[in-house]
C-alpha cells in the first residue's frame, strides 16, 4: 500500500491521546507530575527507520517491547539510548535506582513498568478509537543495538515492514528526557489501520 494514504493528522491525534493517558497513569504511579509529549511522527519503511534514527541512537539502547495481536498485529517498542534510560529511571524514582548511570535490576524493572504503561495506553487508544481488537503480551526489556532492534521486528512468522515512529519527550519536575515510540506492523495491519482511520473521518 501507499503510506501516503494514511491520515497522518488523525494518527498523530491517536498517539497524543495514548500519551496523555500514559502521562496521567505515570503521574499517579510516581506521585509527581509527568508529561509525555509527542513532538513529531513519521511513517517509515524499516530501512528508512534505521536511517532516521542512527544519527541519534548510537551504541547501546534500552528498549521495552510489547507484542500485540488481533486484527492488527505488531511490536510496540519504547526506545531510549542507554544514558537517557538511566536518567529517566532516576528521575522517576528521585534517584533511587540507576545509581552510577547503570541499568541495574531495579532500574530495569522501573523501565519495564514505564514501557508497559506507555505502550499499553497507546495500543488501547488505537484499539478504542479504530474499533480494532488487540491483545498485548507482557513487556520485555532489552539492552540492544539499533541494528539488533530492527532485525528483531517479527511476530510469529510475519515480517514487520513499516514503523509508526513517534519522537517523544518525558517532562518531569527535575528535568526531561527524549526517546522514541515505535509501532512496527506488516503490510496487512498497516492497510487495516489506514482503512480504520478513513472510516473514522467519514
Amino acid at each position: 500500500m501507499n503510506v501516503e494514504q494514511l491520515d497522518k493528522d488523525a494518527l498523530t491525534e491517536l498517539f497524543n491521546i495514548g500519551l496523555h493517558r500514559a502521562a496521567s497513569s505515570l503521574s499517579e504511579l510516581t506521585g509527581q507530575r509527568i508529561l509525555v509529549e509527542l513532538p513529531r511522527l513519521w511513517i517509515c519503511p524499516i530501512d528508512e527507520t534505521y536511517t532516521r534514527l542512527v544519527e541519534f541512537l548510537d551504541g547501546d539502547l534500552a528498549t521495552v517491547h510489547q507484542i500485540f495481536k488481533g486484527s492488527v498485529t505488531g511490536d510496540a517498542v519504547l526506545v531510549l539510548d542507554y544514558a537517557s534510560a538511566t536518567r529517566l529511571t532516576g528521575l522517576m524514582t528521585d534517584g533511587g535506582v540507576a545509581v552510577g548511570g547503570r541499568l541495574d535490576q531495579s532500574a530495569r524493572e522501573v523501565l519495564a513498568e514505564v514501557g508497559n504503561v506507555i505502550l499499553s495506553s497507546c495500543l488501547s487508544s488505537f484499539g478504542d478509537m479504530l474499533h480494532v481488537a488487540v491483545t498485548f503480551s507482557v513487556p520485555r526489556m532489552h539492552v540492544e543495538s539499533l541494528e539488533g532492534l530492527l532485525r528483531s521486528l517479527q511476530v510469529d512468522s510475519e515480517e514487520l515492514n513499516y514503523t509508526l515512529l513517534a519522537a517523544t519527550r518525558f517532562r518531569l519536575s527535575e528535568g526531561e528526557v527524549g526517546g522514541y515510540l515505535m509501532i512496527a506492523v506488516g503490510m496487512h495491519s498497516l492497510a487495516l489501520i489506514a482503512r480504520a482511520l478513513a472510516a473514522r473521518e467519514e
